[in-house]
């Protein structure tokens, strides 16, 4: 989810049910080695650059920590790595109003000093039904280039444990583009706020 620098509108994710049935994405957990890679529904592992990663224990049920984070507008409630997101006119509400191809800003804080930063994301899919033992949506970055300068793509994983919690797993695999190395530079940053995300998701959803 990350923003910033650039992102590609490359094709979308094949259907959900698909995606499913090619990766159990329920079995998949942050690589203990930092120089391994993810994959992702829309771009796969060819030309992967690197991943930032976080996975926890939410005390609630999946769909909670699921539909928390797709509220995109509730996000100035909890979230201090994405303060805020700007969605379409025609989203009235979140997560009801989102589809497949939604674009939204999003605008970040923590990584360039005191300075925010946007990005242009899309979502790429969403799954609810719990289908293959696990919910999962995604979003992907837009560049505004066709992916040329990067691309990069964030899923949100959430695996029922069945005693009423939940493991979350959250990434974003980064791809080869002539930006990504500049990127690259901000992954220590990337990952500092991507685990201060995923603990404020878990503090809210788990106040509710």
């Amino acid at each position: 989810m990350f923003s910033l620098f650039f992102y590609l509108t490359a094709p979308l994710a094949v259907s959900a049910t698909l995606v499913s049935r090619q990766i159990d994405y329920g079995s998949l957990h942050c690589p203990e080695d930092p120089t391994a890679t993810l994959v992702t529904p829309t771009y796969g592992t060819k030309g992967a650059i690197f991943t930032i990663c976080s996975e926890l224990i939410i005390n609630a049920e999946p769909l909670a920590g699921y539909n928390a984070i797709l509220d995109f507008k509730s996000y100035p409630q909890w979230n201090s790595f994405i303060i805020n997101v700007a969605l379409p006119d025609n989203v009235t509400s979140t997560p009801e109003d989102i589809y497949v191809g939604m674009a939204m800003t999003f605008t970040s804080n923590g990584l360039i000093g005191g300075l925010n930063t946007t990005s242009t994301e899309v979502i790429s899919l969403f799954d609810p039904s719990d289908a293959s033992g696990y919910l999962i949506n995604v979003w992907h970055y837009d560049d505004g280039v066709g992916g040329i300068g990067s691309r990069a793509e964030h899923p949100n994983v959430f695996v029922d444990l069945g005693n009423g919690s939940t493991r979350y797993l959250s990434y974003e695999t980064y791809y080869a583009g002539w930006s990504t190395g500049t990127i690259a530079l901000l992954k220590d940053k990337l990952q500092k706020q991507w685990d201060i995300q995923a603990q404020d998701l878990k503090a809210y959803v788990e106040s509710k």
